[in-house]
C-alpha cells in the first residue's frame, strides 16, 4: 500500500536564492555530521565484540533445535539465560576497547544511534518550520525522512 502525503512547502527558488541559515541551524547540522561520524566509528567495533561473543559461546536459538546464532540481530533468539550472559560479555568486551555510556547496561552503538536520531529530529523540526513540513510529515515516510535530511544536510554543509 502507498501513502501519499501531501505537503505544501513554504519555499521558494527566490528563498532558496537569499537563504542564510541561523547558527542554531547550523549548530544542529553539525551535530548530526557529528553523530553520524560517531555511528560509523562505534559500529564496526560493537558488531565485531558481538560476532565474537557469538562465535565463543556457541549459543543456540531456543526456538530451532540445534540451530547456532551467528548474528548479533538475532540475539533475541537467545534463551534469557544466554542472553544475560551474552549482553554481559559484550559489555565487558565493550568496556575493555573504551566503549563506555552512563548507564553501563546500555549498548555503545545504540545510544550512538539514539543520539544521531535526536540530532536528526532537532535538525528536522527547524528546517522543516522554515519549509512547512513538520516531523509528523515526515514520520509517514522512512524514505522521505531520509531524503529530507540529507537535503538540508547538503544545504547546510556549507555553512558549516
Amino acid at each position: 500500500m502507498r501513502v501519499k502525503i501531501k505537503m505544501e512547502l513554504k519555499i521558494t527558488k527566490e528563498t532558496l536564492d537569499n537563504f542564510k541559515p541561523t547558527s542554531k541551524m547550523i549548530y544542529l547540522c553539525r551535530d548530526v555530521f557529528v553523530n553520524m561520524a560517531n555511528v560509523k566509528c562505534i559500529k564496526p567495533i560493537v558488531e565485531e565484540i558481538q560476532k565474537k561473543v557469538l562465535r565463543e559461546n556457541k549459543f543456540k536459538n531456543c526456538h530451532e533445535k540445534g540451530e547456532i546464532i551467528q548474528e548479533p540481530k538475532h540475539s533475541y533468539l537467545m534463551s534469557d539465560s544466554d542472553f544475560k550472559i551474552y549482553h554481559k560479555q559484550t559489555r565487558m568486551e565493550e568496556d575493555k576497547v573504551g566503549l563506555t555510556v552512563t548507564n553501563p547496561e546500555f549498548c555503545p552503538l545504540l545510544v550512538a544511534e539514539d543520539d544521531l536520531r535526536k540530532a536528526e529530529n532537532k535538525l528536522i523540526d527547524i528546517m522543516g518550520a522554515f519549509v512547512g513540513i513538520s516531523r509528523e510529515q515526515l514520520s509517514r515516510s522512512l524514505k522521505g525522512r531520509r531524503e529530507f535530511i540529507e537535503l538540508n544536510l547538503r544545504l547546510l554543509a556549507g555553512f558549516i
